[in-house]
């Protein structure tokens, strides 16, 4: 799908308009007339910076994605819902993060939605233990840390995700999909890159019965390292795996 800029007509700028004037904040109440004017052109921008992305005023796929638009010219077929339960402030700001995410997946038709957020008030004694997680990241989780800080926070539906923020691992590591059973959740580290999330609500949705677990090319969501990249990719099987998930459902 082409990039939306100044001068751009049809019925994608119109649905451009649209989510601008519904996510948007203070409301741009752009007339939805399928121009991309000036005004248009000022609203992108303005979401830009509120959504901590590429701020030049172009709706490139990671624009589109973070407004839940389509990035491929078809409409989104399924979608995964997040929510996020913060013991630190990550390195990132946060809407980087999501947009991130939702810049992953909307390759393949699938909606990343925002569910809620929760920063958690913890006592003094709970932010000293939970400020470094100690143990093993493990498929299933039962015990130790990892196990004590998913019962933190306020549950979720069942066919959603929790994501947890914290400020470091014991292990040399940036996340861990690991999760108890029937609590479909995932931890991540302060310092990952804006792909961690998409990187860990993968091995969820990918379950421990997927191999291989990690790929060799560093350009697959799925690589083993969290490193800095363009946005990352996945496979056929990797696709057609996640979408048979209970928590990716279809639209």
């Amino acid at each position: 799908m082409a990039n939306l800029r100044r001068g751009s007509q049809g019925p994608e700028v119109k649905e451009l308009q649209t989510a601008l004037n519904q996510q948007l904040y203070p409301n741009p109440h752009l007339g939805v007339d399928g121009i991309f004017g000036a005004k248009t052109e000022a609203a992108v921008i303005a979401f830009q910076k509120q959504a901590v992305i590429l701020v030049d005023g172009i709706v490139g796929n990671q624009t589109k994605a973070a407004l839940g638009m389509s990035t491929t010219g078809q409409k989104y077929t399924h979608r995964v819902r997040l929510h996020f339960r913060s013991l630190t402030l990550t390195d990132l700001p946060f809407n980087q993060i999501l947009a991130g995410t939702q810049e992953v997946y909307a390759q393949y038709n699938i909606k990343v939605e925002y569910g809620s957020g929760e920063s958690l008030m913890l006592t003094p004694a709970e932010a000293a233990k939970f400020q470094q997680i100690d143990g093993q990241c493990k498929w299933d989780v039962k015990s130790g840390e990892y196990a004590e800080l998913q019962k933190i926070g306020s549950p979720a539906p069942a066919n959603d995700i929790i994501v947890y923020f914290v400020d470091r691992f014991s292990q040399s590591l940036n996340g861990c999909g690991g999760h108890l059973k029937n609590r479909p959740a995932c931890i991540v580290a302060k310092a990952g890159t804006k792909w961690c999330v998409a990187h860990e609500i993968g091995h969820v949705l990918l379950t421990s019965s997927f191999t291989p677990v990690h790929i060799g090319a560093t350009s697959n969501l799925m690589y083993s390292v969290d490193i800095q990249r363009s946005c990352p990719t996945l496979n056929p099987a990797q696709v057609q795996k996640i979408k048979t998930s209970p928590l990716c459902r279809s639209i």
